[in-house]
């Protein structure tokens, strides 16, 4: 059976592990591995990473949502800070039950079921809404600017071709001198 033959780093000697059959190195220095199993998906790319994690229902809906458009989100968003402060105003400090776990074979010292309250932080989710409103406030006059800036864009250009072809149109292909003497 043949050697490997890759050089060590410390010494420079060559390896004298077997090699694996079909490759001239052992497996330490690169012969054949035994590759990814079967049906891995170890290399499957789908179009984004949000996407493996949609549910089929959301996939089928996938295409029909519009893109290019905060205001559904700003609606969206606002709508959800009205039901943050309409539940702060209903609840506000009292304690909501978060969790309840129910044990078997508890003692008769110990509680079969226990119940978790916690008091909702709606000053934090209101604080996070705004400040999601105020973003994408920002990103649409930011996009309205764009969009004006553009038609600006377009009248001037269609401004030019319109004075360009009043004086004859086309690009320029020579320039007619004429000289006028003086009478002497």
């Amino acid at each position: 059976m043949a050697l490997c033959g890759a050089k060590k780093r410390g010494n420079g000697e060559p390896c004298k592990r077997h090699a694996i059959p079909g490759s001239s190195r052992c497996k330490l220095h690169g012969g054949k591995g035994s590759g990814a199993p079967k049906g891995s998906k170890n290399a499957a790319k789908p179009g984004s990473l949000y996407s493996q994690f949609l549910t089929a229902e959301e996939n089928a809906i996938l295409p029909s949502i519009e893109l290019g458009s905060v205001d559904g989100e700003l609606r969206l968003t606002r709508i959800r800070l009205m039901r943050a402060l309409n539940q702060e105003n209903e609840r506000g400090e009292t304690a909501e039950l978060e969790a309840r776990v129910e044990r078997e074979g508890a003692g008769e010292y110990q509680a079969k079921t226990e119940e978790k309250f916690k008091v909702r932080d709606y000053a934090g989710l209101i604080d996070r809404l705004t400040g999601r409103i105020e973003s994408l406030e920002a990103k649409r006059a930011y996009l309205l600017s764009q969009e004006q800036d553009r038609q600006l864009r377009d009248l001037e250009l269609s401004d030019k071709q319109r004075e360009h072809g009043k004086s004859g149109g086309g690009p320029i292909t020579g320039i007619a001198v004429r000289v006028v003497g003086h009478g002497s």
